[in-house]
C-alpha cells in the first residue's frame, strides 16, 4: 500500500515539474463552460474531512499555517490561481464587490499554483485587488499542490471555524455565488456541507490540463 502511494505522489511531482518546466501547458489550453458552473475536485479529501496542514510565506512576508486559522475559529478559503489566468481575474473581480462584508469574518488564502511565479510576481498581481488587501497571497509548493491534488486554477476548497471542509469544487463564481459560499462559511455551524449554489449562464472559460 505505502509502495502505491508513494508511486503515485512522484506521478504528481512530476506531473507538476513537468508543467513548470514547460511554461505550463495550462496557459494555453482551455474549454467552455458557464460561469458559476462547478466542477469537481478529484480529491482524496471529501466534505466534513480536515484539511492537510501546510505552512506558507505569504507577499507580506508572513509565515502562515492553515492550522491557524483553524486555532483562532475562523473559516478560510483556500483558493488556487495563478497570474495569467483571466478566469481567476473574474473570480477576484466578484469577490472583490462583496468580500468586505466578510473579511473580519472569513479567511481567504490564495495559493498559486503556478511555481515558476515568485514572490515579487505574486505581489504585484495582488495590487490589481485593491478589495482584497487584507486577504493572503502566496507561492504554491509541490507538496501542497500533491496532497490537495490541484490540476487547474480557480480550485476553492473552504473550510469552517471547526476545521471541517464543507465545500470543493472549480470554477469561476459570480458576486452572487461567492455571497452564498461565504454565508455559508460564517453559518457554518449551522450547516454541514455546501450542496448546490446559485447559477448563472454566462459563458467564460476554465483553464484545464
Amino acid at each position: 500500500m505505502r509502495h502505491k502511494q508513494f508511486i503515485l505522489i512522484i506521478f504528481f511531482i512530476f506531473l507538476i515539474y513537468g508543467c513548470a518546466q514547460n511554461n505550463l501547458e495550462l496557459k494555453t489550453k482551455s474549454e467552455t463552460q458557464e460561469l458559476d458552473q462547478v466542477f469537481q475536485v478529484k480529491s482524496t479529501l471529501q466534505g466534513g474531512d480536515p484539511p492537510y496542514n501546510f505552512t506558507v510565506v505569504t507577499t507580506d512576508g508572513e509565515a502562515v499555517r492553515l492550522s491557524d486559522f483553524i486555532e483562532n475559529k475562523k473559516p478560510v478559503i483556500v483558493y488556487f490561481f495563478a497570474t495569467w489566468c483571466p478566469w481567476c481575474a473574474k473570480d477576484y473581480a466578484a469577490l472583490s464587490k462583496v468580500y468586505k462584508n466578510y473579511e473580519d469574518k472569513v479567511g481567504i488564502l490564495s495559493i498559486d499554483l503556478d511555481l515558476s511565479e515568485d514572490l515579487i510576481a505574486i505581489r504585484e498581481y495582488k495590487k490589481k485587488y485593491p478589495e482584497l488587501k487584507n486577504t493572503m497571497f502566496a507561492p504554491g509548493q509541490t507538496e501542497i499542490l500533491v496532497n490537495y491534488r490541484i490540476t487547474k486554477t480557480t480550485t476553492k476548497y473552504a473550510i469552517d471555524r471547526n476545521g471541517k471542509i464543507i465545500y470543493i469544487g472549480i470554477g469561476a463564481f459570480g458576486e452572487k455565488k461567492w455571497k452564498a459560499l461565504l454565508d455559508a462559511l460564517v453559518k457554518s455551524d449551522e450547516i454541514k456541507s455546501v450542496e448546490s449554489l446559485p447559477v448563472t449562464s454566462k459563458k467564460v472559460s476554465v483553464i484545464t490540463k
